[in-house]
């Protein structure tokens, strides 16, 4: 009796566990599959996220080549393949994945086994077009064995979810070296996708080996053991379970972790405030009077320029420093996140307009205190913007643009902290929409680049042009190059701006040269490119680029930018000077008028400001003016060019006192490139005498079009 009892037992005991332990390493091993999917898509979703925050603060770029590329991000695409190779790494063979399609250039991540055609062809058997609706894809997998023994093959669609990823694989199969490689590969070239297309896919592998293994080892124990077997195996098969769901549920809470929190600062990220604020959005539809709210921008002023001055490390060092006073300030009141660069956010709920008074007040005096780092002692400034929920808001991407709006108007106005006012929203919404218009057409290359001409009085030659930028914006027309330079200032822009028109020029001036005319070319610096440490090596550049001998060209600098930072202005106009360029010190004497940094910085010429030439011809304060700087500009070996001549009048006088250079709407108004090499053979050279002895007024080439007579960089 016994002995059949054993018997029956252990039989239908190995029976029982021989068909679960398949099962359960079955349906573990697809769940393990749809979390890892799940945790990637998460992961690429928060760092296309972080990515875009990025761009918009420093407004560089992503790119497939940014390892090569200081200051670029990967792709997602990319960032992808490296979080599957990071994960074979980590994940101590339970599992790994990678992305693959058949469009992949990388042989790598092409299809390159049978299961892979196979799994393929399933996906595309579910493929429609359908751009408006997405589609319920459905994975394929299969449990084969293989040199390692059994494993499950798993593969999920990976389509082209975003107008911005058709974009940008349809813009990549448009490139020539991408042509060539799919001619070399036999693949038609130019294929163009459609959204929710099927683009390429997700691979998951999973090793069944030591789940096997434990399984076999328990049905085999319970065969020697008659009652204790099941007691074993329902340990053994909880075992596995806890176990494997302990190392799920691990690394889920770690890709979770990294996927809603910033590495750098340790605080949470925008997708994580985005979730917050969507949950305050949802009670408040569910609730009738759901909880208040405010939230707070913050953008951390001055931090570009220790950033690009003392190196990232340091920057990086300042904003921990800066996030962990934010945190302090806000304590157990709020929520606070990174946004990306030097931006944060702070979610308050239920506060008052007082208390958000008060505790904005805290982190801008928590803020500007000074900050030692590497023996630096450092300063920054605050600009912080709120808005209301539901009051100002409804929505959480409406919050969002209400408190960027808010935090825009505190950084161009006289205060700190401003709150978020609908009546000035309409500017507001326009500054933000020239900031990415400006982006754009900065990437573009949209700009124009008009260029007035100098002329030398002694032998009545164009001794060179002055570049000036000139901006249409798309929504709001001609803006003024002191608006956008501003703006372009503000956020973070100028140096990609002032490289844009520096190459611009450079490359106008040495074609005009090859031309066989003897052109300098003057561009203007703002004063972050002035304090800014990588002008050295911008200037460099362009030289190397364009081919422009470094003696044509002449960069100008007013006193105000100077004076600013007079020690650390010196030290880069010293570098750049090394490298054989010849400074400018443009609109004097509407400045400073100091003469004590002229025997500082290593300046060649000075252009006296237009306001005392408007009316030298009638004004004698400004005659006397005009012949001291000249005298003094003489005595310290310099050159003196009188800009804004505008009538017959002004340039008799400079004639009369052997002013050096002339520029002014009299002789020549600022023209485009291609009109002014138009009229370069009849204007180059002009006779002072001749000009003003016609009686005319008004110089033969000058046109009757009213051009804004201002400055670019």
């Amino acid at each position: 009796m016994c002995c059949s009892f054993v018997v029956v037992v252990s039989l239908v005991t190995w029976i029982i566990v021989s068909r679960s332990q398949e099962q359960v390493i079955q349906f573990e091993a697809l769940k393990l599959a749809d979390i890892v999917v799940n945790q990637a898509a998460s992961a690429r979703s928060a760092y296309s996220s972080l990515a875009v925050s990025k761009l918009k603060a420093d407004g560089l770029g992503a790119s497939e080549f940014s390892a090569d590329q200081p200051g670029h991000i990967p792709l997602p695409a990319q960032f992808l393949k490296d979080l599957s190779f990071r994960s074979q790494q980590d994940n101590n063979g339970l599992f790994s994945f990678r992305p693959i399609s058949k469009w992949n250039l990388a042989p790598e991540h092409g299809i390159r086994n049978k299961f892979q055609e196979w799994a393929w062809e399933q996906l595309e058997s579910q493929n429609r077009r359908a751009p408006e609706t997405p589609l319920e894809w459905t994975p394929v997998w299969r449990i084969s064995e293989d040199e390692q023994g059994k494993v499950l093959r798993y593969l999920t669609a990976d389509p082209a979810a975003s107008p911005s990823c058709v974009n940008c694989h349809n813009a990549l199969e448009k490139r020539a070296d991408v042509i060539a490689k799919r001619i070399a590969s036999g693949v038609k070239p130019g294929n163009q996708w459609q959204l929710h297309e099927l683009l390429g896919a997700i691979e998951i592998t999973i090793p069944l080996d030591r789940v096997a293994a434990l399984a076999r080892e328990q049905t085999r124990d319970g065969l020697l053991i008659v009652l204790g077997i099941t007691i074993i195996g329902v340990c053994g098969v909880c075992f596995i379970v806890f176990y494997d769901v302990a190392r799920t549920h691990a690394a889920t809470e770690k890709l979770a972790f990294h996927a809603n929190h910033d590495s750098l600062t340790g605080l949470p990220n925008r997708f994580a405030l985005e979730s917050t604020l969507n949950e305050l959005v949802m009670e408040n539809e569910e609730q009738a009077r759901g909880e208040s709210a405010t939230l707070v921008f913050l953008d951390l002023d001055n931090f570009k320029q220790i950033n690009d001055t003392l190196g990232h490390e340091t920057g990086d060092k300042v904003l921990t420093m800066g996030a962990n006073r934010i945190a302090q300030a806000v304590a157990a009141d709020g929520f606070v996140a990174r946004l990306g660069g030097d931006e944060f956010a702070v979610v308050l709920p239920g506060k008052s307009v007082e208390q958000v008074n008060a505790i904005a007040g805290q982190i801008a005096d928590s803020i500007i205190q000074p900050y030692e780092v590497e023996g630096y002692k450092l300063s920054l400034g605050v600009s912080i913007g709120a808005a209301l929920f539901p009051e100002n808001a409804h929505s959480t991407s409406e919050l969002l643009r209400c408190a960027d709006v808010a935090m825009y108007t505190a950084k161009n106005g006289p205060l700190t902290f401003a709150w978020y006012d609908p009546a000035s929203d309409t500017n507001a919404v326009s500054n933000l929409v020239m900031k990415d218009e400006l982006r754009e057409a900065i990437e573009n290359d949209t700009l124009d680049v008009h260029y007035q001409p100098k002329y030398c009085l002694n032998t009545g030659r164009m001794t060179g042009v002055e570049a000036l930028a000139r901006w249409h914006s798309p929504s709001a027309g001609f803006v003024p190059p002191d608006v956008f330079i501003s703006l372009a200032e503000h956020v973070g822009l100028i140096n990609d701006l002032t490289s844009l028109i520096l190459n611009n020029a450079a490359s106008q001036c040495q074609r005009w040269r090859q031309m066989g005319f003897d052109l300098t070319v003057s561009v203007n610096l703002s004063a972050m490119n002035l304090h800014d440490g990588t002008l050295p090596t911008l200037i460099s550049n362009c030289l190397s680029t364009t081919g422009l001998p470094a003696s044509a060209l002449i960069l100008e600098v007013t006193e105000g930018t100077v004076m600013t930072d007079i020690e650390r202005a010196c030290e880069v106009l010293s570098q750049v000077r090394s490298l054989g360029v010849t400074f400018s010190v443009d609109d004097y004497g509407a400045g400073y008028s100091s003469l004590s940094y002229l025997n500082k910085l290593p300046v060649s010429e000075l252009k006296l400001d237009r306001a005392f030439i408007t009316h030298v011809g009638s004004s004698e304060k400004d005659a006397v003016i005009v012949r001291a700087t000249l005298e003094l500009a003489r005595n310290l070996g310099l050159t003196m060019v009188a800009e804004g001549v505008e009538d017959a009048a002004a340039l008799d006088f400079l004639c009369s006192i052997h002013c050096d250079q002339v520029q002014g709407y009299f002789l020549c108004r600022p023209l485009p490139a291609h009109e002014l090499e138009r009229r370069l053979p009849y204007i180059h050279r002009f006779s002072p005498v001749a000009l003003h002895d016609s009686g005319s007024g008004q110089a033969s080439d000058l046109s009757s079009e009213e051009i804004p007579r201002d400055k670019a960089a």
